[in-house]
């Protein structure tokens, strides 16, 4: 399903109608902030929503992108329109002893911007983009989402790995590291920052890059939503822009899923870096009818970054001489396609609003872990047929990186999405996730810090990362922010997280 201007607004209609029946509660705040916004926030020239301010309810809601919204209550909102305005929020912050978080765009399913008490610094509307062609490089705003930076970037014959989702803003997601586009190829997205503009818990406006503030610099790529400061700023390493785009999609029956594992197995092992290889389990056939008619099948899709129609075919080789494109229920073949055309045509982007429970796992026997889900699915059905499981195959050829906090401990990377029709789903969702999570443990190398759940599993964070890492981080949090302006990860550290 195409994701259109009308199913953004969707997206925010959504989140806008979620609050009406907790409105009387959500203005209870404290009174001491309300008398005092005058004095103390005067500069700021961008907009700001107290708790108790009658539009606040709305405006917290549209803070997320997801319908079912946790009891978490900011004390205030500021969205930003400048630096002046970060400093002077954060000043704020400072003097009145509130913690504080920082939003890129609200697509972090954890919701993590949503903290109880403190101020949510709303970054959003922060997009410039400052392209140096020549030196392939740009300058980016956290608030520009991936679809409009790779349109500007390739009206200069340039690219680079934004989000599988075009309307994901580039700032958390490439802060918690970016699986984006070409991954194999191009490495994990926040590898690709070569330097940051960050504002400091005390104030300080400062540039990190391998050559200055390396320390801030390490941490900015890759340790996501719990990081110690607010990156205006990220200056990144673009790239050629490959002028044959080639996609190939399959769809194959359940039953089919084993042989089609094997055969992947074999491609994973084989294949160039510039082949991305995507297998989805889901209710996707047939696609005329309503989820819940559909039947539970396996999705691949092929993905050639190529410069030609010859170049993009024997990239494909390994898969096109697998014998499993016969065998398919539907496919589409050898698509030359843009950015704007790979963005389209996802269903599950569209179910982005209903996800309730979402969790990941980086492993080296992806074949295994897809294959138990795929079973539990079919023996134990969540309650939204609109509910799926996606690997990456051969995504991740960097183990380790000295330059960067994060770490992919394995070539291969799952995730699974729970979707809720309604409230009476939440429980089941987390019933299942729980089985589930339990279920891969024995295939699990470590875990991608966007997609997790550390209210849940807050043994998860540390797990995104290196032992050596985690405790470095915890080190420059002490250094970079002793007083604890800003929230930690959900989960850690924080009495109101």
């Amino acid at each position: 399903m195409r994701i259109t201007g009308s199913t953004r607004r969707r997206f925010l209609t959504r989140a806008l109608m979620v609050a009406g029946a907790t409105a009387v509660g959500l203005l209870q705040a404290p009174i001491s902030l309300g008398r005092e916004v005058g004095a103390h926030l005067a500069r700021i020239k961008g907009r700001i929503i107290m708790r108790m301010d009658p539009d606040y309810p709305q405006w917290w809601s549209s803070m997320s992108w997801y319908m079912y919204m946790p009891k978490r209550y900011p004390d205030l909102i500021v969205r930003a329109k400048s630096e002046q305005d970060i400093l002077s929020a954060l000043a704020y912050a400072r003097e009145k002893k509130l913690k504080v978080t920082v939003r890129s765009g609200g697509h972090n399913p954890a919701k993590a911007v949503l903290r109880d008490g403190g101020m949510l610094l709303d970054l959003s509307r922060l997009r410039k983009v400052e392209i140096d062609a020549a030196a392939q490089t740009a300058w980016v705003e956290p608030g520009i989402h991936g679809e409009k930076l790779v349109a500007a970037l390739a009206k200069q014959g340039l690219d680079f790995p934004a989000a599988h989702t075009g309307i994901v803003p580039i700032g958390g997601y490439i802060m918690g590291g970016g699986l984006g586009w070409n991954m194999p190829e191009r490495d994990i997205a926040c590898r690709s920052i070569l330097a940051a503009e960050v504002i400091t818990a005390d104030g300080r406006k400062l540039t990190a890059s391998a050559n200055e503030n390396s320390d801030l610099w390490w941490a900015i790529r890759g340790c996501g939503p719990g990081f110690f400061g607010v990156v205006m700023r990220y200056k990144l390493q673009v790239y050629p822009l490959y002028h044959a785009m080639t996609k190939s999609k399959y769809l194959f029956a359940i039953d089919k899923l084993p042989q089609v594992c094997k055969a992947l197995e074999k491609v994973a092992a084989a294949k160039k870096e510039q082949l991305e290889v995507l297998a989805v389990v889901g209710r996707f056939y047939p696609p005329d009818k309503p989820p819940a008619e559909r039947d539970l099948v396996c999705a691949v899709s092929i993905f050639a970054f190529a410069n030609s129609e010859k170049e993009a075919s024997a990239l494909m080789a390994p898969w096109a001489s697998s014998g499993l494109p016969a065998q398919s229920l539907m496919k589409r073949e050898n698509r030359i396609m843009d950015y704007e055309q790979l963005f389209s045509g996802q269903e599950t982007d569209f179910s982005s609003p209903n996800r309730t429970a979402v969790e990941n796992i980086w492993t080296d026997d992806v074949s295994k872990g897809l294959q138990a889900l795929a079973k539990k699915m079919l023996d134990d059905p969540p309650p939204s047929p609109r509910c799926f499981a996606l690997s990456a195959w051969g995504f991740s050829n960097t183990r380790e990186d000295a330059t960067s906090c994060v770490s992919t401990p394995a070539p291969h990377y799952l995730s699974w999405y729970l979707m809720a029709e309604d409230e009476s789903h939440l429980a089941l969702n987390r019933r299942w996730m729980d089985e589930s999570v339990e279920l891969l443990r024995p295939v699990t190398r470590g875990h991608y810090i966007n997609e997790i759940d550390p209210q849940h599993y807050p043994q998860h964070v540390a797990e995104c990362f290196s032992p050596e890492s985690w405790k470095r981080l915890a080190k420059l949090r002490k250094q970079h922010d002793p007083d604890g302006v800003f929230y930690s990860w959900l989960g850690h550290g924080d009495q109101k997280s």
